[in-house]
């Protein structure tokens, strides 16, 4: 082989190793950009999750509040209730007492 054949071989290789060279670095950029997409896609998805969660958590919290504002207000009005009948049974056994003491004896 010549010197001009060996050097024709040698810079077709090199352009050959050039060539998938390129390619492994375009290949290796498309990698990283989908791996990074499918982060930032899942750092989405875990952003809606915990929103979700946040707004979950509300909506009992609220409805804790009201059903322990609804028992408040029952207990309340029982509590009344029950002070007006205690107070209606003290004023009848007042009453019979001051008629048992109008009697004579």
């Amino acid at each position: 082989m010549n010197i001009f054949a060996r050097t024709l071989i040698l810079g077709a290789t090199t352009l050959a190793l050039a060539a998938c060279s390129q390619t492994t670095k375009e290949e290796t950029n498309e990698a990283a950009n989908s791996a990074a997409a499918d982060t930032a896609a899942n750092a989405e998805k875990a952003g809606d999750a915990i929103e979700n969660a946040g707004d979950n958590a509300s909506a009992a919290i609220d409805k804790a509040g009201e059903n322990a504002s609804a028992a408040m207000e029952k207990a309340g009005d029982k509590a009344a209730a029950s002070a007006a009948d205690a107070k209606q049974n003290t004023g009848e056994a007042i009453e019979e007492v001051g008629k048992d003491m109008q009697q004579p004896k």
